[in-house]
């Protein structure tokens, strides 16, 4: 009876030699072109050619790997022809399972080619187990050095990932560099306005879905980019431009990136035989400040953490289409128990703030503190107009405030220059971590010896060193002139929104009061209230 063969042919992506993106390598057609004429030579049938392309000798996931092993359990073929052992595998484990047990099982020979590896051959199993080894060995290797030249880059600041966060794409000029997307940027914009705002996070997410804004997945797959989130599909997404969850606004509201800064390895591989991935805490991400332009200033995003940090109740008022916190949520406490206020509704839809401990024991742990919303309103209301009064008649304060609105402009300048040399540190860093990576790989490819690649990567790290302090020190001045531009900006907005206002609002809230206490009335129906101001 003839033999009949499965020539199989792999080729991984470190191997490279492409000739395009969507064909096969050319390195697959020659093994195919090898194994083709061998099985010729020997007279025997091919019974399939299967070919795994940009796929890991370690990745048991291997479609064409798989449906040969199910075929060979069913016995179409008897032999496996493959142009040497570590492109059939190298995991020790397959070679041990399927080499040494399943095909013997099965009656299927397999040979390796070039490095006469033949199942067929008696005395040739410790050899097959040793190249296996070795094979093994140069891949766990290869994961470690290539992890840790990654590495290398990351706490360079440059980006190595494919999909970046949403709001950004990458540079099509420099592929480690992130630059922002206008249109994914406002909507980033509008859900950090909408929450200081008093909208709560499932507010925003309705806001936006029926504004029919593309979620970031459906976002992403609109520009052509490979992305797949198995949760739109449970979820049953179909929509065309997706439906906002909960939990995409708050990982917005919680991204440090917004900030300008480069925010990696937040998750890890457990194994280098696994694709498998786990969580990183926080403590341990590799974050790179000021590396790239910010979408939320860091006054903002501040708010915003802080406000996060506070659960704030939600209530539908009347004439409004979404829910909408009230404009002191979070910032009133109970000044006995210091458990935070929580609106109630009065006969005829009056609003009051009651101690949210007291309402949850009955009175029990706690008293009410029962407040009119609207006596507060305008307590604090005639609180400011006090202050803004007092301000303005002071001349001294006035003409502080304009020097140092004035003096922005020096401090402007200061803060561009001093970015120009920030951005040539960068890319500096950015030569000095490509030629660490290049170095690393040669090595592996055995280029490289070891002596000179020490002698090389201690240069390179002491240049990475000096690089690192330059950058280090620019940005401590960076951050020291924009807070000095902050406070004129934050001063001068204050002074001109408090002389115009005429309503209480959030905002205004958020950027004058830290907290109020209320307190619990006596006897006489006084009750004290303390405002906690920012300033």
């Amino acid at each position: 009876m003839q033999d009949k063969v499965a020539i199989y042919c792999r080729l991984s992506k470190e191997d490279g030699d492409k000739v395009t993106k969507d064909d096969n390598s050319e390195s697959i057609q020659n093994q195919k072109l090898l194994l083709m004429e061998y099985a010729k030579k020997q007279g025997w049938i091919i019974y399939e050619i299967y070919t795994d392309d940009d796929y890991s000798g370690l990745d048991k996931e291997r479609p064409a790997f798989n449906e040969m092993l199910h075929e060979a359990g069913l016995g179409k073929f008897n032999i496996v022809l493959c142009k040497n052992q570590s492109r059939f595998s190298r995991d020790m484990e397959v070679i041990e399972k399927y080499l040494h047990s399943q095909f013997i099982f099965w009656g299927v020979r397999f040979i390796g080619l070039v490095d006469n590896v033949d199942t067929g051959v008696k005395g040739g199993k410790k050899a097959r187990q040793i190249n296996s080894l070795i094979n093994e060995w140069y891949c766990e290797d290869l994961s470690a050095n290539v992890t840790a030249a990654l590495n290398t880059m990351k706490r360079s600041g440059l980006y190595v990932g494919y999909l970046c966060t949403y709001g950004y794409n990458l540079d099509p000029d420099n592929k480690h560099r992130l630059i922002i997307d206008p249109t994914a940027a406002k909507v980033v914009r509008e859900i950090f306005e909408l929450y200081l705002k008093g909208y709560g996070i499932a507010s925003i997410a309705n806001i936006l879905t029926e504004k029919q804004y593309m979620t970031p997945g459906v976002y992403k797959r609109a520009q052509g980019k490979k992305y797949s989130n198995p949760a739109e599909s449970r979820a049953g997404y179909s929509s065309k431009y997706g439906v906002w969850s909960v939990s995409t606004i708050r990982r917005i509201l919680r991204e440090k990136t917004y900030l300008g800064h480069m925010v990696q390895g937040r998750e890890k591989k457990i194994s280098y035989k696994s694709n498998k991935v786990i969580k990183v805490p926080e403590k341990d991400w590799i974050v790179v400040k000021h590396t790239h332009e910010s979408i939320i200033g860091e006054e903002t995003f501040n708010k915003v953490q802080n406000r996060l940090g506070v659960k704030s109740s939600n209530f539908k008022s009347h004439g409004e289409e979404m829910p909408r916190a009230h404009i002191f949520a979070g910032k009133v406490i109970c000044m006995d128990c210091k458990s935070t206020m929580q609106k109630r509704y009065g006969r005829n839809r009056v609003k009051y703030l009651k101690c949210a401990l007291a309402l949850k024991t009955k009175n029990n742990e706690c008293t009410l503190h029962t407040l009119r919303m609207d006596v507060l309103i305008d307590e604090v209301q005639n609180c400011i107009h006090r202050i803004i009064k007092n301000y303005i008649n002071d001349k001294k304060n006035v003409n502080n405030l304009l020097k140092l609105v004035f003096d922005k402009n020096d401090l402007l300048d200061d803060v561009e220059k001093a970015k120009v040399s920030f951005a040539e540190s960068l890319k500096k860093r950015e030569e000095n971590a490509d030629a660490l990576t290049s170095v690393y790989i040669d090595k592996v490819k055995g280029s490289l010896t070891e002596q000179d690649f020490q002698i090389i990567k201690e240069r390179l790290h002491a240049e990475m060193v000096q690089i690192e302090n330059t950058i280090s020190s620019t940005q401590e001045v960076i951050l020291h002139l924009e807070s000095k531009i902050r406070v004129s900006e934050t001063n001068e907005f204050k002074f001109d929104s408090c002389i115009k206002f005429i309503d209480l609002s959030h905002d205004m809230i958020n950027d004058f009061i830290d907290h109020i206490e209320i307190g619990e009335k006596n006897d006489n129906g006084e009750q004290v209230v303390n405002i906690h101001w920012l300033f």
